[in-house]
């Protein structure tokens, strides 16, 4: 399965900032979106990713500070990891857990065209081996009953 398929499947919103703006704004932005993740852009172009764990990372690193304070450039992760819409999903996941990731950006021509999380490749890994099982157990009935006759 391609990650292009499971990207089909869910909304495909990809929220993001200007690096500029401020890390309670973001976390506002996420609270208000319902989402635990946003691309951090400058110029129009993706240079980083504001998560859950980027907000825990800034109050540890940042103390004393308030969030009004603090730029997403400063808090964001700028080591952006993507996937590419003909990606197998397998791959996708095994960046995921091999970096320590729980949201990877999908990117066409240096653009973010979706956000996969962690949960969105295990419910298509799941899905997928759901539908291998069910097959398998038609394929042994119908050994049984060719046995049988």
């Amino acid at each position: 399965m391609k990650v292009a398929e499971v990207l089909e499947r869910k909304d495909r919103t990809v929220h993001n900032m200007n690096a500029d703006q401020t890390v309670d704004k973001a976390i506002d932005t996420m609270t208000a979106k319902n989402t635990s993740a946003l691309i951090i852009v400058e110029g129009g172009r993706p240079v980083g990713i504001f998560t859950e764990r980027d907000v825990l990372r800034c109050y540890v690193s940042h103390r004393g500070k308030q969030f009004s304070e603090i730029t997403l450039k400063e808090a964001m992760t700028d080591r952006l990891i993507v996937a590419r819409a003909d990606d197998d999903v397998s791959a996708a996941m095994a960046t995921m857990i091999k970096a320590d990731i729980r949201h990877l950006p999908v990117v066409k021509n240096q653009d973010v065209v979706g956000m996969l999380s962690i949960t969105d490749l295990v419910k298509s890994h799941v899905g997928a081996l759901t539908a291998e099982l069910h097959y398998l157990q038609e394929y042994i009935a119908d050994l049984q009953d060719a046995i049988h006759d």
